[in-house]
């Protein structure tokens, strides 16, 4: 009998190759020759170990934790300068997360470390596998989602155990980015059957779960409606998306649903105080009206080019590929408007930060681009 772990790894591999690595079917496409409408500039960009995986940065006020290798650093996010790092005995998987005093990585053995301000190590505990996202602190919590779909939160100080949230995992789940979204008291965990559950960060007890997407097909694989990449939050809203699925979107104050479209996700959405932003498997990137949810353009230029989550930047929404291009596209058209080059791959969401974003590839280079 094949076992869950092996789906698992399998179906990896497979969604690799869909989200736009070469392959024999689809090689991708090339470059369109674009005019530079908006000015990107990379402000500041410094070399860190490879980032094997998806590691995604964490940004708290001016400063950045990123992490490559087996080495967290913290750096000052408008100079880029190293203000301290700090070395484990084996590579950091998923991500950072910190709430800028307490900072938390899950480690390749199984292992959560977590750090004080000074880049000390507080503490550390074995966990039931990798980390599936990376951690989130909040509410004087290190809250963390392991592969086997587990979420655990530990008191930040001591490390104490605080409680644990579980449901029961398909037999088959699609290894994309995924992460978790703290807004208040509360947090929203994807999950594989196409659901976001929302979370009393104090207690972890469920309080509210809403569909992005339904399973339809016959086979496993057709039935995959895992949601991918992070929530995203913005005022009355809250969207989400989903592999083979939709995008959805909620209203925050009652739960009802706003709207939803299909998308054949790769990532988790955007919002801008206009559209929302969605990326799909095959490299299209689509705007949805924020409001009514209508289809406001889809950009089919990028087609099978390995494309990141969007992110919204100063006058565009960014993605990256994984050739290392960054793309910026008109809000109003979803035209490429401006583009510019990093180290390597770019696979991972980049987080907001003042005029651009921080961005980090997979050669472990992490780099602030902005806009203007």
């Amino acid at each position: 009998m094949v076992s869950k772990l092996t789906k698992f790894f399998v179906l990896t591999a497979a969604v690799a190759a869909l989200a736009g690595c070469s392959t024999s079917k689809h090689e991708p496409m090339p470059l369109v020759k674009i005019t530079q409408a908006i000015s990107a500039d990379t402000v500041w960009s410094k070399s860190l170990s490879s980032a094997d995986g998806f590691l995604v940065p964490a940004v708290y006020d001016d400063v950045v934790f990123a992490a490559g290798g087996k080495t967290l650093s913290r750096m000052n996010a408008r100079s880029g300068e190293v203000e301290w790092s700090v070395s484990f005995d084996s590579p950091i998987t998923a991500g950072v997360g910190s709430d800028g005093y307490v900072t938390a990585v899950g480690l390749e053995d199984g292992t959560l470390q977590v750090v004080d301000a000074e880049g000390k190590v507080s503490w550390s505990k074995k966990l039931t596998t990798d980390l599936a996202s990376p951690p989130v602190v909040a509410q004087g919590l290190v809250i963390v989602r392991t592969l086997d779909t587990r979420v655990s939160a530990f008191e930040a100080s001591s490390g104490d155990e605080e409680w644990i949230y579980q449901k029961n995992q398909p037999a088959l789940t699609v290894r994309l980015p995924t992460g978790m979204l703290a807004h208040d008291t509360v947090l929203f965990v994807g999950q594989p059957n196409g659901h976001v559950v929302i979370l009393d960060i104090p207690t972890g007890k469920a309080v509210f779960e809403f569909s992005i997407a339904q399973s339809k097909g016959i086979t496993e694989v057709e039935r995959l409606v895992d949601v991918v990449g992070y929530p995203a939050f913005s005022q009355d809203l809250v969207c989400a998306a989903a592999y083979q699925g939709a995008v959805t979107c909620i209203d925050s104050q009652n739960g009802q649903t706003r709207w939803s479209q299909p998308l054949d996700a790769v990532a988790g959405p955007a919002i801008d105080e206009d559209n929302v932003y969605g990326v799909a498997v095959n490299g299209e990137v689509k705007a949805f009206y924020r409001e009514s949810g209508e289809e406001r353009w889809t950009n089919k230029e990028m087609l099978y080019r390995g494309l990141s989550a969007p992110v919204v930047v100063p006058g565009a929404v960014a993605v990256g590929d994984a050739e290392g291009y960054v793309h910026l596209l008109s809000p109003r058209t979803g035209e490429e408007i401006g583009r510019l080059r990093l180290s390597g791959p770019v696979v991972t969401a980049a987080q907001p930060f003042s005029s651009g974003a921080i961005f980090q590839t997979s050669k472990g280079d992490v780099a602030y681009i902005a806009t203007r």
